[in-house]
């Protein structure tokens, strides 16, 4: 059945946010058509792997800046890719014994200079594990993905649920009426899609109410035609939290 598309007020609390990220990996297994689902699902575990990434990274240079030996080091090569540089760092350990680290953090802000002297922190028990100091703003990306994917993804999911929670309350507690077909609407956007709008009036109140139905790509014209009646599942509080009954279409 299709979901109609509503103004879904407060059928979703927000202590319920949290289950949106366990529907993520949930989400995945589900194999309804159209199903909205998975994409949000793909989005948000990506989001979610990329601030756990970088909660990671920042969490890594913190420790070592504060646990790790500082010291400095001298710029003795530069590696080049495209428009950007790392530089090469040639630096003593706490012994005297001579080590040289590899940069893998290219930049084109604020190229690194051959014989310039840089702060660096290092793991007394693993030499290889060096940050610079002033050069840990990169560990922040991952975070431009978690609430940009992250974002989409679970307030999709958040969405979706909320949908699904409207549907079973108006299952349980939503008054039946029967809402006039007024138009078939045909829009195109990578194919067709067609949405039902209807209408009713409310005989207490004399207010005109429409409905929408969520688009579907196949056309309905052949099984129903404008004047025909819909069965909608309305909240006699608020008309425009409603469902439209649009399963014969798909049979």
């Amino acid at each position: 059945m299709d979901f109609a598309k509503a103004n879904v007020g407060n059928c979703c609390k927000v202590g319920d946010f949290a289950n949106c990220c366990i529907l993520a990996f949930k989400s995945l297994t589900m194999k309804n058509k159209g199903c909205l689902y998975p994409f949000f699902a793909i989005f948000a575990i990506a989001g979610l792997a990329c601030g756990l990434a970088g909660f990671w990274l920042v969490k890594s240079r913190y420790d070592l800046m504060n646990d790790g030996i500082k010291t400095s080091g001298t710029v003795i090569d530069l590696n080049h890719s495209e428009n950007t540089v790392a530089p090469i760092i040639g630096f003593n350990d706490e012994w005297g014994n001579s080590l040289v680290y590899n940069s893998s953090n290219y930049t084109s802000f604020d190229p690194y200079k051959v014989g310039q002297k840089i702060t660096l922190y290092y793991d007394p028990s693993d030499p290889e594990n060096v940050t610079l100091e002033g050069d840990g703003w990169w560990n922040w990306f991952p975070f431009i993905f978690l609430f940009t994917h992250g974002g989409v993804g679970i307030g999709g999911l958040y969405w979706l649920e909320k949908k699904r929670r409207l549907h079973k309350w108006l299952q349980q507690s939503g008054h039946e009426i029967q809402a006039r077909l007024t138009n078939i609407k045909e829009t195109y956007n990578k194919g067709r899609y067609y949405t039902l709008q209807c209408e009713w009036s409310d005989p207490y109140t004399n207010t005109l109410y429409t409905f929408e139905s969520e688009s579907m790509s196949k056309n309905p014209s052949d099984l129903i035609a404008p004047g025909s009646t819909l069965r909608v599942l309305i909240d006699p509080a608020n008309p425009k939290r409603y469902w439209m009954d649009t399963a014969f279409l798909e049979r």
